[in-house]
């Protein structure tokens, strides 16, 4: 019996572990900095099991970058409950976003944990 038990949680916490993994963010964006872009919406894709904002920003030098905005682990069912749709964001509009970019400089990435991202004016999504 006590063997099985200790199986049990062995099993579980294997897979609690992976789970875990598998949503972290850890090692991938720079939770020290938070930073601010204002980019054009390229695409808003609202599935699971992750949504997917990308936006183009034109950086100080004139280049333009496209930026793969993360709500991290959030899936849709996380994103509605917060008021986000399909049609949150359009192709076209100009936003402003704040999170912590990624480790990799050259992988133009974004994490957004806390807030929304706002329109150009200044007025939040969703």
């Amino acid at each position: 019996m006590k063997a099985r038990i200790a199986l049990m949680i062995g099993a579980l916490t294997l897979v609690a572990t992976t789970a875990g993994a598998h949503h972290s963010t850890a090692g991938i964006y720079e939770q020290t900095l938070e930073i601010e872009l204002k980019g054009k919406v390229k695409e808003w894709r609202f599935i699971n099991p992750h949504p997917s904002l990308k936006i183009d920003v034109v950086d100080d030098k004139g280049v333009t970058h496209e930026w793969d905005v993360s709500y991290g682990g959030s899936a849709v069912a996380h994103l509605k409950r917060r008021g986000y749709t399909g049609t949150t964001f359009k192709v076209g509009d100009v936003i402003i976003v704040k999170g912590h970019p990624t480790i990799l400089k050259d992988a133009y990435g974004l994490l957004i944990e806390m807030g929304n991202p706002t329109h150009e004016d200044g007025k939040p999504y969703p």
